[in-house]
């Protein structure tokens, strides 16, 4: 967790104790807490982690010292924890409208028992929030606006389901006369898994006509605003797309800090301020002098860093590797070579081998593994031995009809409750390549779920999605991660990096520490129909965030050397 997340954490804290009525000097200590944490130049996990008494730091006192190791080291706080059982999450919700803090959220709870944006929302239109003490028309207003874009905010969509939206906007916006540049930042910039609203900046050479033209745009549901230099717009999606006027002279500052992320731009202030300097959004500044901000480039240099991938901006370490020339050359599309994983009309596919192979050939891919699921995922699409020894003939005769491609055999094999696997060995033996993968059982507790994959992993190639989560709808499983690395490591093992975007799998954070045991991934499409194969470069995008080199996946190596690492012994 980084300083931020720690924060934030004792100001939720602060904030219920407000609510809830406690005294004003333990409300002050947490928000003090949260203060010195966010703004010290330490990085508190880090310290922990290395056993650091915290109690030498300034302002860091024996509780205190206690509460952030609980934080770190569980990434809970039970104290809030036991808040939220007490206070209502409705009141938790309102903090984020702009207007309402921890008082007057108190005081509407006093007055009428609010605990919910639906009574709050239907107090403030029928006049009775006006009542109160300080709630004039504009407060009132503005609360109104706030519900309603609070409701939306809490929407995520998937990084692919915005994909098209984002390049049809952005095509839009450039075709406007008078628009220089449109880009769009934040999250999908970085390109996180899930989005919750779009960034748009723009320089033009008039705004208001610009927001005019962006207002009008064919996928736009409701307008929230459309001010001077910034316009809200909500689409039929209901995705939330800000447009800012941006000037030339401070495009670069200004994508940086839309770009975040939060705990990234907090970092470089930091680093700023020891250098005396002043960064935001209009530039870098010593004293009351801009010395950069045209671009990125500038911002990163006057600080005295090098250019930072927008993939790599969450404050994990980054800057620290760029101030020790240690930053990962990230993989790219065209670094791979091949796909590891697909599905066919031989199990749940819906295009033939031949389809797959002749699409793998357009994409000019040197390699594919065909890898129908075994016998237990389905017992009427999966492959028993003799529908594999069939499919086995049929690879044979697709080698000799297109040998530019190697095609190698291979399957999904289910990972059993045991850990053993859904094919004897004397199948398994015949397979060039061994996918395994958890279909079922996903609540087993960890040390148990831990020796299930341990068990497999002496017979498999590559752990397929290895959390088996869902983004948004299904929770990953919970495993010893850095032992699974760790023998993954000895036994030419890879983790896959699924490029399914409603899986992901492995996520950024496991992906880099993977890297960093020296385990090796595969990105792969886990395709079942042509144009899927499509969906690798989500993967792709995932492991750069996740510091992955290109000589950290196995399908960007040649075909002699991978078939190497693939041998069991």
């Amino acid at each position: 967790m980084n300083n931020s997340e720690i924060a934030k954490i004792f100001s939720q804290t602060a904030d219920l104790l407000e609510i809830k009525g406690e005294n004003s000097f333990k409300v002050r200590a947490y928000r003090n807490a949260a203060r010195i944490i966010e703004n010290s130049s330490k990085d508190f996990e880090k310290l922990v982690r290395e056993g650091v008494d915290l109690t030498r730091l300034p302002g860091i006192g024996k509780d205190l010292s206690e509460y952030i190791k609980e934080i770190v080291l569980t990434h809970r706080f039970s104290k809030l924890e036991e808040l939220k059982k007490e206070i209502p999450s409705g009141l938790l919700e309102m903090l984020s409208i702009e207007g309402l803090g921890p008082k007057r959220i108190k005081q509407i709870y006093d007055a009428f028992g609010i605990t919910s944006l639906d009574e709050l929302k239907k107090y403030a239109q029928s006049g009775e929030l006006a009542k109160l003490k300080g709630f004039g028309p504009k407060l009132i207003e503005k609360i109104l606006k706030g519900i309603k874009q609070l409701k939306k905010a809490g929407i995520r969509f998937l990084w692919a389901e915005v994909e098209g939206i984002a390049n049809e906007l952005k095509e839009y916006l450039q075709k406007f006369d008078g628009v220089e540049i449109v880009e769009i930042a934040g999250s999908f910039r970085r390109k996180k898994e899930s989005v919750g609203d779009l960034d748009v900046l723009v320089i033009a050479k008039d705004y208001k006509k610009v927001s005019e033209y962006f207002i009008k745009f064919k996928r736009v549901k409701e307008v929230h605003s459309a001010g001077l230099t910034r316009s809200t717009v909500f689409l039929e999606n209901s995705l939330q797309v800000d447009l800012r006027a941006v000037s030339r002279e401070s495009y670069g500052a200004a994508l940086h800090y839309f770009t975040g992320s939060k705990a990234h731009n907090i970092k470089i202030r930091r680093l700023a301020i020891e250098k005396g300097l002043r960064v935001n959004e209009y530039g870098v500044y010593e004293g009351e002098r801009k010395i950069a901000g045209k671009s990125e480039d500038e911002v990163y240099k006057a600080v005295g860093l090098c250019y930072i991938e927008p993939e790599l901006r969450e404050n994990r370490g980054e800057i620290e590797a760029c101030l020790a020339g240690e930053l990962p050359k990230l993989v790219e599309l065209f670094d791979l070579r091949g796909d590891l994983h697909m599905h066919t009309i031989y199990s749940d596919g819906a295009c033939s081998i031949e389809e797959m192979v002749k699409r793998a050939i357009e994409l000019g891919y040197e390699y594919i593994a065909i890898t129908d699921h075994s016998k237990r995922l389905s017992v009427a699409n999966g492959l028993d031995e003799k529908r594999l020894l069939e499919q086995f003939d049929e690879i044979e005769r697709l080698k000799k009809k297109y040998p530019q491609i190697k095609i190698l055999k291979g399957a999904e094999v289910d990972i059993l409750e045991d850990g053993s696997l859904d094919f004897s060995d004397e199948v398994l033996k015949r397979l060039d390549i061994v996918v395994g993968a958890i279909h079922y059982k996903f609540n087993l507790d960890k040390k148990t779920q831990t020796k299930r994959i341990l068990r497999a992993l002496p017979k498999i190639n590559i752990l397929a999605h290895p959390l088996n989560r869902l983004i948004n709808k299904r929770e990953g499983i919970e495993a010893e991660w850095d032992e699974i690395f760790k023998m993954a490591k000895e036994l030419n093992v890879a983790m896959e990096i699924n490029s399914q975007p409603d899986r992901l799998d492995l996520n950024d954070i496991l992906s880099k520490r993977a890297k960093e045991i020296g385990c090796k991934v595969a990105i792969n499409s886990d395709a079942h129909n042509i144009k899927m194969f499509e969906f690798i470069r989500y993967g792709v995008n995932q492991a750069r965030r996740g510091w992955i080199e290109k000589e950290d996946v196995i399908n960007t190596f040649e075909f002699d050397r991978l078939s190497n690492f693939l041998k069991k012994i």
